[in-house]
């Protein structure tokens, strides 16, 4: 291959049984993982900014 033509993708090691156990129990006890959505703060930000509805005048 050309120089400048090496390729630009990082292989990904699996990582160490250590990490793989905090993670499963991090997700057993419901706890938001590295590298995945946290779907309550997903939840606030796409809320609107000031309340709406008949017990807030809207």
């Amino acid at each position: 291959m050309p120089p400048g033509y090496e390729e630009s993708v990082q292989h990904r090691h699996p990582d160490p049984p250590i990490y793989r156990d905090l993670l499963a129990r991090w997700s057993d006890d419901g706890r938001t993982l590295p590298g995945h959505g946290d779907p309550e703060w997903s939840q606030v930000i796409t809320s609107p900014i000031w309340p709406s509805g008949p017990l807030f005048g809207g």
